[in-house]
């Protein structure tokens, strides 16, 4: 029997001619590719300003720069992350907040948030865990009580909404992945939506590395573009582009899949509390974009035997984040202070995801539900 894989990269089926065409044109930076998946995206999102970029961890880079993050900031964000939310400040040189997040999503607890806010908290980096998200309209509160920049991290939540309103476009700047992992793939290729207008004018010459390239490329009176700020290359490559303008053209299909696939695991899972503790819809406010399928259990020894024993099923199931603040790096910046995130712990013990790809027949589905409450019976 062959192995079922927590995640394989689905290709929709107009990907390679797309490359190819890219390949035809001889055009790879900043073509048709790139503009097709931007009008894509804003659109979509309804957002203000939109640029493709090379990744997600590029966009939350652009993120600290556009709103000046530097030494003596506080910028909050949860331990329970990728590196990359963190890394982003800490290449600005500011300091680091770990907070909890909550039990029900996993993304950042609102309570445990505002007792972090101190005179120096420049932001706050939310990150829209599994396709979810925490209250945005009290979150919002908190931002205009408090005064500080909020990104998102929603590498996991390009079609998620809260309230109707698309997640990435609630604060200052949102960050997007479509690394082969996510629900549309670019291979390595992320955006960021910009929603403040204020820091719309300055985003261009950070994607250009520093240069009015942008502005030259538009009037035609100018003879050279220059240097007028900091930046990098940051912008995607053509050939990610199409790789991802493929996917764009199917987005109901793959999303309309992803969704049944959800729907189907949570109404099939056995619901044994004494083992898991919590699989549940979260808010009726909270339409996912259906990214992964993950459940808690009590224990670490309970989620490492279930992982061991489907895979001793061929079924390949995964646990996710190590906390930031356990890390070496993480205790480094803390400078080995204790930092105790009690809801962190249980999620990081207990998570693990199912197997959950665009490439999952039904026969797999029906396999994968079968083994894993045949575990869970017991």
């Amino acid at each position: 029997m062959r192995i079922i894989k927590n995640h394989e990269p689905f290709l929709a089926g107009n990907e390679i001619k797309f490359i190819n065409d890219v390949v035809k044109l001889k055009k790879f930076t900043d073509s048709k590719y790139q503009k097709k998946c931007e009008e894509f995206i804003k659109k979509k999102i309804n957002s203000n300003f939109l640029a493709l970029t090379q990744n997600c961890t590029s966009a939350l880079e652009i993120a600290s720069i556009l709103i000046n993050i530097r030494p003596g900031d506080e910028v909050i964000l949860p331990s329970y992350t990728f590196t990359s939310t963190a890394n982003a400040v800490v290449l600005r040189g500011a300091n680091i907040k770990f907070a909890d997040v909550d039990l029900v999503s996993g993304c950042i607890n609102l309570n445990h948030l505002e007792s972090l806010i101190s005179l120096k908290t420049k932001a706050v980096i939310i990150v829209h865990y599994g396709a979810y998200s925490c209250d945005m309209e009290l979150l919002i509160l908190l931002k205009k009580k408090y005064n500080f920049f909020l990104i998102e991290d929603a590498a996991h939540s390009f079609g998620a909404k809260y309230n109707k309103k698309y997640l990435g476009t609630w604060g200052d700047i949102g960050a997007f992945s479509f690394h082969e992992t996510k629900n549309f793939i670019g291979g390595q290729c992320g955006a960021i939506s910009i929603n403040n207008k204020k820091l719309e004018a300055r985003a261009n010459l950070i994607l250009d590395k520093g240069t009015d390239r942008k502005n030259f490329l538009k009037n035609s009176k100018k003879h050279f573009y220059s240097w007028k700020d900091i930046g990098s290359e940051y912008r995607a490559t053509e050939l990610s582009a199409a790789l991802l303008y493929g996917q764009f053209i199917n987005f109901y299909n793959i999303q309309n899949k992803r969704e049944k696939m959800w729907n189907y695991y949570y109404n099939r899972i056995n619901k044994n509390y004494k083992i898991i503790y919590v699989i549940k819809n979260i808010s009726k406010k909270i339409k996912s974009s259906y990214h992964n399928f993950f459940i808690i259990f009590k224990n670490k020894k309970l989620r490492n035997n279930f992982i061991q024993y489907m895979k001793t099923k061929n079924i390949i199931c995964t646990t996710h984040y190590h906390p930031l603040h356990k890390s070496s790096f993480g205790k480094f910046l803390l400078k080995y202070k204790k930092c105790k995130l009690v809801n962190t712990d249980i999620v990081t013990n207990g998570l693990v995801r199912l197997p959950f790809h665009n490439l999952l027949s039904m026969k797999d589905l029906n396999y994968i539900v079968k083994c894993a409450n045949n575990f869970l019976k017991f």
